[in-house]
């Protein structure tokens, strides 16, 4: 309790000062008429997220975890290898270079992700934070079949040593918990051909909203983005059902501002004295 507490009142303070962060060209924390969203509160609406698999189906949902800035979540509430694919994210098709961050919890044992750089079916990346199924952070290309809509991991051979670019053990552990009871923060980073790729407990993170040097180092870094030019982006899952999803943030080239980064790091010093 008191771990939520103090996690709580470190989330708002951030959201006091998310205004101020500059270069952010997305955020959805799915709360009814959110004055954080961007472009606008518009990109809350469920309804307009429009999975590429028909089989995908996203509802309105609670965080049980504790999720950013309120109550409200998205969830993938249908099942099996069938329904699985990407979903893009509404207005963000021009992505090159960012941070894509997203906040996230399990319903089951499978995967969540996200795509970048997408456009059509064969050309982008798929960057996939693995749970008990598959127990590795994942970096991969659409142009090496990793991975069709309607498919696994498994079944397009992109899972632990396939196709994939590259892999590494997540180092969350086995029999991890599958009641969305345990937010994770999945920051992806990209520039020019180099991908940084974080992922953690939301309650390790620090700095949310600031440089990637706050969260240490990434679990996986890769030079071998060099599929250039601007795409969109997206939330992709593999038959994750009853997954939530909360927080998705997009910014452009450069990632966050630095005076805000700063500004951010004093106030979570004054927060651990406080509490």
């Amino acid at each position: 309790m008191k771990t939520r507490l103090f996690l709580s009142i470190l989330i708002l303070t951030l959201f006091i000062s998310l205004h101020a962060v500059g270069n952010i060209v997305f955020y959805a924390d799915f709360e009814p008429g959110s004055k954080e969203a961007k472009p606008d509160a518009g990109v809350n609406d469920v309804k307009k997220y429009k999975p590429e698999n028909a089989g995908t189906i996203w509802a309105e949902a609670d965080f049980k975890g504790g999720n950013i800035g309120g109550k409200g979540a998205m969830a993938q509430t249908a099942e099996g290898c069938g329904i699985s694919g990407n979903t893009p994210l509404p207005g963000v098709d021009d992505f090159t270079d960012g941070i894509i961050q997203v906040v996230f919890s399990f319903g089951d044992d499978d995967s969540f992700g996200v795509q970048f750089r997408r456009v059509g079916d064969d050309k982008g990346y798929l960057v996939v934070f693995g749970y008990n199924e598959t127990s590795r952070v994942l970096f991969m290309s659409l142009e090496d079949g990793c991975c069709p809509s309607g498919q696994c991991l498994d079944q397009c051979g992109c899972e632990n040593g396939g196709k994939e670019i590259d892999s590494v053990p997540h180092g969350l552990g086995a029999g991890l918990d599958q009641t969305n009871a345990v937010p994770y923060l999945g920051r992806v980073e990209v520039k020019g051909d180099n991908v940084k790729i974080w992922y953690m407990e939301l309650a390790e993170a620090k700095n949310l909203f600031a440089d990637s040097s706050s969260l240490g180092d990434p679990i996986l870094e890769s030079d071998k983005a060099t599929t250039k030019g601007a795409g969109a982006v997206g939330v992709w899952h593999e038959s994750w059902g009853m997954g939530r999803i909360d927080s998705i943030l997009v910014t452009g080239p450069g990632g966050f501002d630095v005076d805000v980064k700063d500004k951010l790091t004093t106030m979570w010093g004054e927060i651990k004295t406080d509490y």
